[in-house]
């Protein structure tokens, strides 16, 4: 039995999904039976969007995380999960920054794709996601091709993320029915590459829907050393 560590609050509604959904999927009997958890919710991390692509902010964001992780180790934690696609883009810096594990949401996504045998992806997410190739870096390797987006979609999906975050509005039908017409083009799947879409309803219910999240999850629990519920 592994203690997780979980650094969220970017942004705090998708921080509590995420370990409602850790709960919800661990096989568990009664209390005991569910993962030690350790959560730093920490809201006060500058928007990573801006930080890479204009570079304000970068440095406190850096230290901020960077005692995040010292706070975890701490703890006890035993593996850190960090519900957001966009950090990853400093995963490398993480690492040096903590001995501890870090469980590669997007490396672990990319691999899901593979096991479901989706090779053509889309990548749905912040324009710092869609345009600094965060998984675009693992995704030859894993033998996915990352179809890139149009400069309206990614206006439209970065938008919408902010209309998550600034209302926790979570009905948005014109955003699934731009999934839809995604979907009519050459694409296997498309991934939910910010855990704010995640939030969206009934973007669950579209089977070539997979959501970066739900694999951070599983993979949680499986490093903890625990089930998956079926």
């Amino acid at each position: 039995m592994k203690k997780l560590g979980i650094l969220g609050g970017m942004g705090p509604l998708c921080t509590a999904m995420f370990y409602q959904k850790l709960v919800i999927h661990t096989k568990a009997n009664k209390d005991q039976d569910h993962i030690p958890t350790v959560i730093i919710s920490d809201p006060q991390i500058p928007d990573r969007t801006e930080a890479i692509l204009t570079g304000k902010n970068e440095d406190i964001l850096l230290k901020k995380v960077k005692e995040d992780l010292e706070n975890l180790k701490k703890q006890g934690v035993s593996n850190i999960a960090i519900p957001c696609n966009t950090m990853h883009y400093y995963y490398d810096t993480f690492k040096e920054y903590s001995s501890v594990n870090i469980i590669n949401m997007v490396e672990e996504t990319l691999k899901y794709c593979k096991a479901k045998k989706a090779k053509n992806v889309a990548v749905l997410g912040t324009l710092a996601t869609m345009n600094c190739g965060i998984y675009e870096k693992y995704a030859k390797n894993i033998g996915i091709n990352i179809i890139p987006m149009d400069e309206k979609i990614k206006k439209f999906t970065m938008d919408t993320i902010y209309q998550i975050k600034e209302t926790n509005e979570t009905n948005h039908k014109e955003f699934l029915s731009m999934v839809e017409e995604l979907k009519n083009t050459k694409v296997d799947a498309i991934i939910l590459a910010c855990t704010e879409l995640s939030l969206i309803e009934d973007i669950a219910t579209y089977n070539f829907v997979i959501d970066a999240m739900d694999v951070l999850v599983y993979r949680s629990i499986l490093q903890s050393g625990f089930e998956i519920k079926k």
